[in-house]
């Protein structure tokens, strides 16, 4: 605040009155005249001096007072503004608290003033608690808009959390802030802004009385569903009351919660189609005892199954439990009707110890039957057909003509085997040897020499059109002989090494080697570890993928160490990282370290025959082309890891947080096909 000074900036000049000149005829007296007349104008200057000196001084003075009221006045006003701003004093009560605090100042009593500057400090005094006065009434108002405010929005709050209550009716809660006081109010509080507030008020109670009724829905399909109706429809209680932001934020999430309580119904629907196989098995395994379960364990079955698509099963599923299978040489559906008659009489009827014995007999029998069909499938099949099958001829192995001959008898059964498997199911095993040729193929799979163990497996690997097929048929012969069993999948695919040795005949060598103890080697703890370092998790730890690999790896380590003059001497030989190396990549495939990204550093198994530099390009480019294609960054695609697909060479997944990446144009899996 600047303080008006007045006249207190302008000395008060007191014009010096002029003499009266004294006319004196005395001639002699002159001269003195004029010295005291001189000396007396000096006199009067210092006077005059003096005087304006001390005017100036109490107007500062003056002025120093009035700084210091003024002071003492903003804090007055400072500190009852802070007090109406905390709510400590009642607006009405502030002017009148001014007043008090004003009235205990010490009174203003400037000194060497005269009566024009008093009045002129007197003025300024009257500004400056003016000026206070007019502090404390902005105050007041400003506390009272706060005041307006606070009570304002305490009633909307209240009124906002009644809306949330069960039973509360919106409309009514609104007409609470349709009053004239209450706008008034709002207009004093608010300004012109006090519309949109008292709009949103509304609003807001709405969506409460909304939202609740969502709340309150829980899992209630129906009432959700009705309150998806009263959002959308055009007559719709919240369609014209909710504006369209807020209409849509709860929309979505009523319809979010329908979704998820209709898949909870499916899931549980699901569950209980689940629940309702597992009666259904229980109930054959029941029926399968031959003894009739009872009442309350059908009481349990029955209301298990209700509610279920197999609910209708229930009633037929307690006949079949009182029948059996029938005849063991009729048909399969005939042997089936017959047990199921025996059983079934027995349960009427009631039965003998024999008779229970003798039904049990023959049902062992039927799924001895059903055991052959399994396992045995060329044996079921001709005595379902009455054809006899041609026995494999062995006597021709040695030459290209009779390993063509036996491929062809193969070949035959295994075609025969696939249609059973077609119309019987997938359990039919893929077994094209009848028992007494199984068991005399292990036996002289066990005396032969190398070459003859191939020829054999060769003539199997050209009898069969797939690997599954191939390998179903050299499981029968060789699953006690794991290095047979690598040496004919290599064989199969007739894998070589970088030199164009054959990796089947190095396999069975090596096992030979390994077996007898012919020749020194290193530990298989240090094989192990030198392999484990190889491979790193290229071949998940403790699959029997990778268990297969070591064997494969450890075979031909030994296999090739002899003709390439690597020699071990003692329990303490190491593992020759040449030979180790080579042995890896004729075993995998070779293992590659990704270039790329952020898993720089990741081991895959690449593709047979490939070379690492052709991988790492092969790699980069399909990457880019499935950055391309499925448009997520190629940076992204080259941080993920890769998993191999397992049974197809040269294809891997791409995982993102240990889960298959999916395109997100088709949904279905990112595979990296590098051949």
């Amino acid at each position: 605040m600047r303080i008006p000074m007045g006249q207190f900036q302008t000395a008060n000049v007191v014009p010096t009155a002029e003499r009266n000149r004294v006319v004196t005829l005395d001639a002699d007296n002159r001269g003195q005249q004029a010295l005291a007349a001189a000396v007396g104008g000096i006199a009067e200057r210092q006077i005059d001096q003096q005087n304006q000196e001390a005017k100036a001084l109490s107007r500062v003075k003056a002025t120093n007072l009035l700084m210091d009221r003024e002071r003492q006045i903003g804090t007055i006003t400072t500190d009852l503004g802070e007090k109406l701003r905390q709510g400590l004093i009642d607006p009405d009560q502030a002017q009148s608290a001014y007043q008090a605090a004003v009235g205990k100042l010490d009174p203003v009593q400037p000194q060497g003033l005269d009566q024009v500057e008093l009045e002129q400090f007197g003025l300024g005094l009257r500004k400056v608690q003016e000026s206070g006065f007019r502090g404390i009434e902005k105050a007041v108002g400003q506390a009272r808009i706060a005041t307006a405010r606070s009570d304002l929005d305490s009633r909307m709050d209240l009124l906002g959390k009644d809306a949330a209550l069960p039973g509360a009716k919106p409309e009514a809660l609104i007409a609470r802030m349709d009053d004239e006081d209450i706008d008034t109010v709002g207009r004093m509080a608010y300004g012109v802004d006090w519309s949109r507030r008292k709009q949103d008020f509304k609003d807001g109670v709405y969506m409460t009385h909304a939202t609740q009724q969502l709340i309150g829905a829980r899992n209630d399909l129906g009432a959700l569903q009705n309150l998806q109706t009263q959002l959308t429809a055009e007559d719709g209680y919240y369609t014209t009351k909710l504006d369209p932001d807020r209409r849509n934020q709860l929309l979505n999430s009523v319809t979010g919660k329908i979704f998820q309580v209709q898949e909870h119904n499916a899931r549980q629907a699901e569950i209980r189609e689940q629940r309702a196989m597992r009666i259904l098995d229980q109930m054959d395994r029941q029926a399968a005892t031959g003894i009739p379960p009872s009442p309350a364990e059908q009481q349990r079955w029955q209301a298990a199954l209700s509610g279920t698509s197999m609910a209708g099963e229930y009633a037929s599923r307690v006949e079949q439990m009182n029948q059996v299978q029938t005849l063991l040489r009729m048909p399969l559906a005939d042997q089936q009707s017959f047990i199921q008659q025996q059983r079934q009489q027995l349960a009427t009827n009631g039965g003998s110890v024999d008779q229970i014995a003798n039904v049990d007999r023959l049902e062992r029998a039927v799924e001895s039957n059903m055991k052959q069909m399994r396992d045995q499938p060329l044996e079921w099949n001709a005595m379902r057909t009455g054809a006899a099958v041609e026995p494999l001829d062995f006597s021709g192995i040695g030459t290209p003509e009779g390993q063509a001959a036996l491929s062809a008898q193969i070949a035959a059964r295994m075609d025969t085997i696939n249609a059973m498997r077609k119309q019987v199911g997938p359990e039919v095993s893929r077994n094209p040897f009848l028992p007494q040729e199984a068991g005399m193929l292990k036996a002289a799979l066990a005396q032969a020499d190398d070459s003859t163990k191939l020829q054999v497996v060769g003539a199997i690997a050209q009898a069969t059109t797939n690997a599954n097929d191939f390998g179903g048929a050299l499981k029968v012969i060789a699953a006690d002989d794991q290095p047979l069993m690598l040496a004919g999948m290599a064989q199969a695919r007739q894998l070589k090494g970088d030199d164009g040795a054959d990796v089947a005949p190095l396999i069975l060598a090596g096992n030979k080697v390994l077996k007898d103890k012919s020749s020194p080697m290193p530990t298989e703890a240090k094989l192990r570890a030198a392999f484990d370092e190889s491979v790193g998790q290229a071949i998940p730890s403790g699959s029997s993928q990778r268990e297969q690999a070591f064997s494969a790896y450890k075979a031909l380590y030994a296999g090739m160490a002899g003709p390439a003059g690597v020699t071990h001497d003692g329990t303490a030989a190491e593992v020759d990282d040449k030979l180790a190396a080579k042995a890896l990549e004729m075993a995998t495939g070779g293992i590659s370290q990704v270039k790329t990204g952020w898993f720089s550093r990741e081991k895959v198994v690449r593709p047979y025959g490939m070379t690492d530099d052709d991988f790492q390009d092969a790699l980069g480019s399909q990457i880019g082309a499935l950055a391309e294609r499925s448009g997520i960054a190629k940076g992204s695609l080259e941080s993920m890891p890769l998993m191999p697909v397992q049974g197809t060479e040269g294809a891997y997944y791409l995982l993102n947080g240990g889960r298959m990446q999916l395109d997100p144009k088709t949904g279905e899996p990112l595979i990296v096909r590098v051949r």
